[in-house]
């Protein structure tokens, strides 16, 4: 779309356009042609001299953010909730802590109490919710405000038949990095039901494994945590430390993308290798990549739709958000509110696959830090450790499909 400048142009378009109108009846054939040639070269100047101009969007402060998802796998469920502000004078989502977070059943009644874990409310680990039920979201913010959502219905879901990961130095275009990244394409097969509108969205998490489960700058790790050291009874401390866990231990890393997918021309159909998640060379640590298949309902998607038009256009999920997304949250006491986000129930079908990369000859994007592990690690020195601590992000559980 042309912008600000471009707007001359249509108007010059009108008014030869009906110069056109007048002339047409007294016009020979090949004055006619004469007249029409002459209106596009007019057109294709006018035009080669007109530049786009990138629409500005106001950036609006103190805008609640709400992200949750109540799903049939255990794991997959979250809520997240941030808050537009500016900090240092750039624009950014801060994550909301000390809220009070809740599924609700509404056909039993059912509460479920989500709790915080590094920037994330996640419920039990074993909670997972069954197609059928309708399930709601409250919200209380620490500061007293209350959120609802509307009750969503969890629709049957549809089995992914089977994945295919294929590697390339040329994944996609990356605005961060402002070049081609590498990284593994990973490409999946599911039988579409016929007579029904489906509508599918997937996301992933990976899997590597996790040797340092604490960082403690300019200080040490003991149980009670990072604490001052003191010079004058030892040697002098270093900027960091890094410390091992004490037993196996998994990073977990999300979908940075929004992949949506409607049947609306593919109704019943066998559908082969369709592309659903890009995984980035982020290091060159095996992984597994477990891929989830959410089956939305149409509100559910057209959200999903909006928003993955905002992150295309705007560097990622992280970004700040150009453009008031209102799902289907509201404030009780105050329904003029804007809450940005959405709750979506959703049942998933998930399928794990574990990638080797260790033959990759291409250069990861995380820049290595070498660890700085505190004392001797040979006998009879003691080497701490830290514990590998269940969060979102970090998990003591081998995943599924896991090869040593």
């Amino acid at each position: 779309m042309i912008f600000g400048v471009a707007c001359p142009v249509w108007i010059i378009v009108l008014y030869l356009y009906e110069i056109i109108l007048r002339m047409k009846p007294a016009l020979s054939r090949a004055g006619w042609y004469s007249l029409y040639s002459s209106l596009l070269l007019a057109l294709c100047m006018l035009y080669s001299c007109v530049d786009p101009v990138s629409p500005d969007f106001a950036y609006l402060e103190g805008l609640v953010y709400i992200d949750a998802l109540a799903s049939t796998a255990p794991g997959a469920s979250y809520v997240d909730i941030r808050k537009t502000t500016m900090e240092f004078g750039s624009q950014t989502n801060r994550f909301l802590s000390g809220a009070s977070v809740t599924f609700i059943n509404t056909s039993t009644a059912l509460s479920v109490p989500l709790k915080e874990a590094e920037e994330a409310y996640v419920p039990p680990a074993d909670f997972a919710a069954v197609a059928g039920e309708t399930w709601q979201l409250r919200v209380v913010l620490a500061s007293g405000e209350e959120y609802l959502s509307e009750p969503e219905t969890i629709r049957s879901g549809v089995p992914l038949e089977d994945l295919h990961v294929g590697y390339t130095p040329e994944l996609f275009y990356s605005g961060e990095f402002k070049r081609f990244i590498p990284g593994h394409r990973i490409s999946a097969d599911l039988q579409d039901p016929p007579g029904e509108t489906n509508y599918y969205y997937w996301r992933f998490r990976s899997f590597e494994a996790h040797k340092f489960c604490k960082i403690c700058f300019n200080s040490i790790y003991r149980s009670e945590g990072c604490i001052p050291w003191d010079t004058g009874s030892g040697p002098p401390l270093l900027d960091f430390y890094t410390y091992y866990c004490d037993s196996d231990c998994w990073r977990i890393r999300y979908s940075d993308e929004v992949q949506i997918f409607s049947d609306h021309f593919s109704d019943g159909k066998d559908i082969k290798a369709l592309p659903v998640a890009n995984i980035p060379l982020h290091n060159k640590e095996n992984i597994v990549v477990e891929l989830e298949q959410f089956t939305l309902s149409e509100s559910a998607y057209q959200y999903l739709k909006t928003l993955k038009d905002l992150v295309d256009n705007n560097s990622g999920l992280n970004a700040p958000l150009p453009a008031a997304l209102v799902g289907n949250l509201y404030n009780p006491a105050d329904r003029d509110e804007f809450v940005l986000g959405r709750f979506t129930a959703a049942a998933a079908s998930t399928k794990s696959v574990f990638i080797d990369r260790s033959a990759i000859p291409d250069e990861p994007l995380d820049d290595e830090v070498k660890p700085q592990v505190e004392g001797p690690e040979a006998p009879p020195y003691q080497v701490y450790t830290s514990p590998c601590a269940e969060s979102r992000y970090v998990t003591s559980h081998r995943p599924p499909g896991w090869q040593d």
